[in-house]
């Protein structure tokens, strides 16, 4: 297929004229015997490239629901679906950012497919920016099917090089989402974005607030003494961290958690933690990995009136059960130095025939130990929580804590 085919089909499937077409397709079996029957049926109507184009459109929306809610209206490429942010996190995002910034447009500067400009264009007008043309395409057609049109600019070009001409429009505020892969590597630093911290830190002088999507894993180290840093977790799983410029007002570092439809904000207070034991009958929490990396570990303590089991070691443990949105909770029912005989006489004992593994400044990786574990057929369910404490590796029993689901209102 060249350039051409592929830009022409492209072309057709964001027309007025494909939309039916893909609605219908949408309401198709989509299993490996129906695509190919699926990709007959339209050769005999369009080009070898139109019709494979509407089938991967057809897929993409299907794997798209997961972070989108109109994602049956929408346009993607693979790789731009994958790195889009999802929707909740984009529109917790956006919200931040109308409640601080003062008055005036947004910028979005590495817009993608649109996955922030939807959420940010929800709120004010924006001007986006994007360096690839099919994406660019794409943002536009994303935004004026969700009826956001006349509220977006998208430029097809690189936000960098205005900056550099003192061409970047003036703002309120502006969002940025580096590349953080090169030459297919994902990057681990700051520097090694594209753009790179330090032409953002260039942006912020012309801009009031900016706010930075970085990874998760960012060093302490890296991090601009003139920001503050959100880590955000999602379906239980922190998967960015947000530079924001611009939020004096803001903690240094905090968590936001999605839970229950809504959004759970934790700051690193600064307060001590106490150490004390883990014994059977308390209850252990294991924080949530946004709550780890925003160092707000103590903070949790303190709410949950417990203490750590060891220094560095972030699990809490407190002798009651509280419903906790930053943290999963395990009730304790045995505690032993590590011994894998041991472990598969308690397991036996317990009566343990599925077992979940989690591990603390363990050596080995839990899975490793899988292979040797004597689970019973048809037994419950329980957990091993395999740590360290001092220079003794010691493991914990038990069972998970299922948070009750409250009834609709």
């Amino acid at each position: 297929m060249t350039d051409s085919d592929r830009s022409a089909a492209i072309e057709f499937v964001l027309s007025p004229a494909a939309q039916p077409l893909l609605e219908t397709l949408g309401q198709e079996p989509f299993d490996d015997r129906h695509i190919l029957t699926l990709l007959s049926r339209l050769r005999r109507f369009y080009p070898a490239a139109v019709a494979a184009e509407l089938i991967t459109q057809v897929q993409l929306r299907r794997r798209a629901v997961e972070k989108f809610e109109h994602a049956h209206r929408m346009f993607f490429t693979a790789e731009a679906l994958e790195q889009a942010t999802a929707q909740e996190p984009a529109e917790h995002r956006a919200a931040q950012m109308a409640e601080v910034a003062p008055p005036g447009i947004f910028l979005d500067l590495g817009c993608g497919i649109g996955g922030d400009l939807i959420a940010l264009a929800r709120r004010r007008p924006v001007i986006a920016y994007e360096v690839d043309p099919l994406r660019s395409r794409l943002a536009q057609a994303n935004t004026a099917a969700l009826g956001l049109a006349e509220r977006v600019t998208v430029v097809q070009g690189d936000w960098t090089a205005a900056l550099a001409a003192n061409a970047l429009p003036q703002a309120a505020a502006a969002f940025v989402d580096p590349s953080r892969r090169r030459e297919g590597r994902r990057a681990f630093s700051l520097r090694a974005m594209q753009p790179a911290i330090d032409e953002i830190l260039q942006l912020h002088r012309r801009i009031p607030l900016v706010a930075v999507k970085v990874m998760s894993g960012v060093q302490a180290a890296e991090i601009p003494p003139d920001c503050c840093v959100e880590f955000v977790s999602h379906h239980g799983v922190c998967k960015e961290a947000v530079l924001w410029f611009g939020r004096p007002d803001a903690p240094k570092r905090w968590a936001s958690v999605h839970c229950g439809g809504g959004w759970r904000q934790i700051a690193d207070e600064g307060l001590p933690a106490p150490m004390g034991e883990l014994a059977p009958g308390m209850i252990l929490y294991e924080p949530d990995g946004a709550v780890i990396r925003a160092r707000a570990v103590s903070t949790l303590c303190a709410r949950l009136k417990g203490h750590l089991v060891a220094p560095d070691i972030a699990y809490i443990v407190a002798p009651e059960y509280v419903e906790e949105p930053f943290a999963q909770a395990f009730l304790i029912e045995e505690v032993h130095r590590f011994s894998l005989k041991v472990l598969n006489q308690r397991l036996a004992a317990l009566d343990i025939g599925q077992v979940e593994l989690l591990k603390r400044g363990f050596p080995q990786p839990p899975e490793s130990l899988r292979p040797r574990l004597r689970l019973r057929p048809g037994g419950r369910a329980g957990v091993v929580i395999l740590l360290r404490r001092e220079d003794e590796h010691w493991m914990a029993l038990g069972r998970r804590i299922v948070a009750q689901k409250k009834g609709s209102e």
